[in-house]
């Protein structure tokens, strides 16, 4: 995985896709698969969307670490401690739960799409997608809380700014 991407810090760069596309699949999740009809016309760009998301974020994940150990050596070259609080673990869940919701989404794509052939019972969908919602709230709040927390390391010592000051 590339720590840098055009000289730029590639995590910064990357995470903004998990952070926009998990949120979107979840949305979209929530919205479409509820009734059979949407289910059958958008659940597969969901899927894909969803897909995209847990990716992102597995990208997102593998390219936080050596973005902390480049702020931690920096820091120690400066003579001072850095300090990410609670975000690399924020990242980390954030990361568990997009990957869990494609995976459920996925599988829940699979039944609709094949699930006459497997003899899924008929309420198995309905019951499904109230089942994919756990782990797309989940993952909806913990990319949340990881996105605010890393925002918040990145600007909070950059001043406060009036307008029309």
């Amino acid at each position: 995985m590339p720590e840098t991407i055009l000289g730029l810090p590639a995590h910064p760069l990357v995470v903004h896709a998990a952070v926009i596309l998990v949120p979107l699949a979840v949305v979209a999740f929530a919205a479409l698969c509820w009734q059979a009809e949407w289910r059958k016309r958008y659940l597969f760009p969901v899927a894909l969307f969803a897909i995209a998301g847990g990716v992102s974020a597995l990208v997102a994940k593998q390219t936080g670490g050596p973005l902390q150990r480049s702020i931690g050596d920096a820091a120690r070259a400066a003579g001072q401690n850095s300090r990410l609080g609670e975000h690399p673990q924020q990242g980390d869940a954030a990361f568990v739960w997009a990957f869990l919701f494609m995976v459920a989404v996925v599988a829940y794509w699979a039944i609709n799409r094949w699930g006459s052939r497997w003899n899924v019972p008929a309420w198995a969908p309905k019951a499904g997608y109230f089942v994919v919602l756990v782990p797309a709230a989940i993952a909806l709040l913990t990319m949340m809380v990881a996105g605010h927390s890393g925002a918040t390391l990145v600007w909070k010592d950059l001043g406060t700014f009036k307008v029309g000051a």
